[in-house]
């Protein structure tokens, strides 16, 4: 129902003469829902405007496994890769899964984080959001042991093969096709047997400049996992590792 004018008259002068807290319950009374819809919409597009300053496009996604590399590779190995590709930092960015550790032989004490480590490599395999692993020995022989790295002779023969620099630095490793482990851990099984095959699978990278602050007898290599997405940047990565070592 309309009001009339003089209606509408007197509720302005009794509105003002209100005192403040009055007419701050009158106001929250009255119009309670549209002030509700107008915070809502507030806070909505200052959370879009935020995440379209902020978001960056993953360029690539990479995972360290047993290695734990210090402050300046971290960024070698992330921040400055991207500037590499012609890309800026504020835009793109290297999604890094940092401390992941794998281990066939994990003590109780590591137990658990190893087996939490395994289920997010896992879980980044099968989403296809993990493209390349630096990784120590142990890990590289349970990664290749498992076939999840990328057989890199026929993956590297297009557009972005690699450098003469980065083929000497191809390395192989076994592939376990099918095994008989489960049956020697339940003990059905006294002998443990094993159908494998050897594959070109990582670089070699202990010999570049980037890990020289780390021990001579420790190993680094760089791997691509096989169900990658993203093998044109995968393969450009690695080849920034050695050109950058």
């Amino acid at each position: 129902m309309r009001l009339s004018e003089k209606e509408k008259a007197a509720n302005r002068a009794a509105f003002r003469a209100m005192n403040l807290q009055d007419k701050a319950e009158y106001i929250f009374d009255y119009y309670k829902l549209p002030l509700v819809l107008a915070l809502v919409a507030i806070v909505s597009l200052a959370s879009v405007t935020r995440w379209l300053i902020t978001h960056k496009e993953p360029l690539l996604y990479v995972a360290y496994v047993n290695v734990v590399p210090d402050e300046r590779l971290d960024e070698k190995l992330t921040t400055d890769f991207v500037v590499a590709e012609g890309q800026s930092p504020r835009r793109s960015e290297v999604v890094c899964f940092r401390e992941l550790y794998l281990s066939r032989d994990a003590d109780p004490q590591s137990h658990q984080y190893a087996y939490a480590s395994r289920l997010k490599v896992l879980a980044s395999v099968d989403a296809e959001q993990l493209d390349v692993v630096l990784m120590n020995q142990e890990a590289y022989d349970l990664l290749s042991g498992s076939g999840y790295l990328l057989d890199l002779e026929p993956a590297q023969a297009g557009t972005r093969a690699l450098s003469a620099k980065a083929k000497a630095l191809l390395t192989s490793n076994t592939i376990v096709l099918s095994d008989n482990r489960l049956e020697v851990e339940l003990n059905e099984a006294d002998t443990y047997e094993a159908e494998t095959i050897e594959q070109v699978n990582a670089l070699d990278v202990s010999t570049l400049s980037l890990f020289a602050d780390y021990p001579e007898d420790e190993s680094f290599y760089l791997g691509i996992i096989a169900n990658t997405p993203r093998l044109d940047e995968s393969l450009a990565y690695l080849q920034y590792v050695v050109e950058a070592g």
